[in-house]
């Protein structure tokens, strides 16, 4: 495996342990990892044997902030942030991983987690711009947004649950 998948792996492993974490504080039915694998990226399982998978994607402002969050950028100031963008990328991520699960092969329902890394936009913008929000299709159980609003600490939310 080579740097950049470790790098993925790891994080993919971090955002499910800040999922699990925020989710087990805030809503009754409990989970634990089971296991990462690849399609999707975790295995979840509740206090009842019941599983679920756990497809993961990080959202960032747009491929230079990858970039540079990755430290392989040569820009130093991103191009110009608008919120709009911002939340267009959440919705092509929705649709992307939406397309992907269809060639899945799982005997459980599966989940999405959004983790938002990016340093420009937080949860507080997002839910500002929630009525330009991709409806899920139903595809997945959950969407569920990981973000932090200019703070240490994260929060998460189910978007399947946000009125427009």
């Amino acid at each position: 495996m080579n740097r950049h998948e470790e790098e993925k792996k790891a994080m993919e492993q971090a955002a499910v342990d800040i999922f699990l974490e925020l989710h087990n504080l805030n809503y009754k039915r409990q989970m634990k990892l089971l296991h990462m694998q690849e399609r999707p990226d975790a295995v979840l399982r509740d206090a009842s044997g019941g599983l679920l998978g756990m497809e993961v994607t990080h959202l960032f402002y747009d491929n230079e902030e990858a970039r540079q969050l990755m430290g392989n950028s040569r820009q130093v100031l991103p191009g110009a942030e608008q919120l709009e963008h911002f939340v267009q990328e959440i919705n092509k991520r929705i649709r992307i991983k939406e397309e992907k699960l269809r060639d899945y092969s799982h005997d459980y329902p599966c989940a999405l987690l959004i983790r938002n890394v990016s340093t420009l936009y937080g949860m507080s913008d997002v839910l500002r711009k929630k009525q330009l929000l991709h409806k899920p299709g139903g595809h997945f159980t959950h969407v569920w947004l990981l973000s932090r609003d200019f703070t240490p600490d994260w929060l998460l939310k189910n978007l399947d649950e946000l009125g427009s």
